[in-house]
């Protein structure tokens, strides 16, 4: 009969590729069995798995998520868990454009990195149906994801991804969390001044008549309906020039919106804080310079997404994320004649209020 020899305590660090995992709080415990016994039910050979026994997204400060899991070694033979890691990843089923798409691929989806580490950093052996419980804290969500929807998110626990361990089952070895988006459960109330318009985009819908490759377009977001239009300071902007951009009919284009001359060099930008935008609304401007004088363009939809963030990069946990989807009367063209400008306003709760198409933009 082996004897089962007691582990060396791991040193626990965190993995370099999961930058946003901070230290582990609670120390390893590893529960021995007897000396005397073998247990039954168990695998010949090594075999790692893991469970997940808690699970908690917590939307304060950031937005974190705090989860215990247990890795058990169910096979015959002792594990050296050295360089063996627990690595994570979120399933955001967003489809919103965003600055940081996902970029790590798992199970043959592209998934959010959240959180990692070593489960020791040299040799401590799991003898036989022992586990070793640990805690995976992941900070600062909040940076890459908006958790104020009804959504239904996936996380996932992996142990021994890289496959140090020759196990006689290699399919088991991930744990699966499903939780809901806190949306209307977190009554956050956090000053608007504070939160800044950090990224912006532009969804158009094109209807049965195409902006041709030829023709340019210019494209404002105005932090104000009264603002002075002979400039475009602290305004969100994206110019498609001639000859850049066919905008395809009966299909959507997405751009990405840059700020343009801010008030500062800071992200602390007054003309841009969401308690600017809570006073005086906003307007989006969309011009169209017709290669040709018969050129048209039919927009049936303009959406905006706005992401509204504090100087750390956290988005604001129940106002972070403004859609405003301008749904166009019919027959809606811009052209090269007197139609030249298409205005959108939204009230100061960033509620559409307003379509219309102008010849000059003193109509405004």
């Amino acid at each position: 009969m082996k004897k089962v020899f007691l582990p060396l305590a791991g040193i626990i660090f965190s993995s370099s590729s999961f930058a946003q995992v901070q230290k582990i709080e609670r120390p390893e415990i590893i529960k021995k069995l007897p000396a005397t016994t073998t247990p039954s039910g168990l695998v010949q050979g090594k075999d790692l798995t893991i469970r997940i026994a808690s699970f908690q997204l917590d939307p304060a400060n950031g937005c974190a998520i705090h989860v215990n899991y247990v890795v058990k070694n169910n096979g015959t033979e002792a594990v050296d868990l050295n360089n063996v890691s627990v690595q994570a990843y979120l399933d955001d089923p967003q489809t919103r454009p965003t600055v940081t798409p996902p970029t790590y691929l798992f199970n043959g989806k592209y998934c959010y990195a959240a959180g990692g580490h070593a489960l020791a950093s040299f040799s401590t052996m799991l003898g036989p149906g022992q586990e070793k419980e640990n805690t995976l804290h992941c900070f600062n969500l909040d940076r890459e994801h908006y958790f104020n929807t009804s959504d239904n998110y996936t996380y996932t626990l992996v142990v021994d991804k890289a496959n140090i361990i020759a196990e006689a089952n290699e399919n088991n070895n991930t744990a699966v969390s499903t939780f809901r988006g806190y949306l209307g459960q977190y009554p956050a109330a956090l000053p608007a001044d504070q939160y800044y318009l950090s990224n912006a985009f532009l969804i158009l819908k094109t209807g049965a008549d195409n902006k041709e490759k030829e023709s340019e377009v210019n494209i404002r977001v105005i932090p104000s309906t009264t603002k002075n239009l002979t400039d475009t300071y602290n305004e969100f902007i994206k110019k498609v020039a001639k000859n850049e951009t066919e905008f395809y009919s009966n299909a959507s284009q997405t751009l990405p919106l840059g700020l343009f001359m801010s008030g500062t060099s800071y992200l602390t930008n007054p003309a841009t804080s969401m308690a600017a935008f809570n006073q005086n609304g906003l307007g989006l401007v969309v011009e169209y310079k017709a290669n040709f004088l018969l050129d048209a363009w039919k927009i049936e939809q303009a959406q905006l997404v706005l992401y509204f963030k504090d100087v750390n990069g956290l988005v604001h946990p129940t106002q972070g994320v403004k859609i405003i989807t301008f749904n166009m009367p019919a027959n809606t063209f811009l052209d090269g004649f007197a139609k030249h400008y298409l205005v959108c306003k939204t009230d100061n709760a960033l509620n559409p209020v307003n379509i219309k198409v102008i010849e000059k933009l003193t109509s405004y």
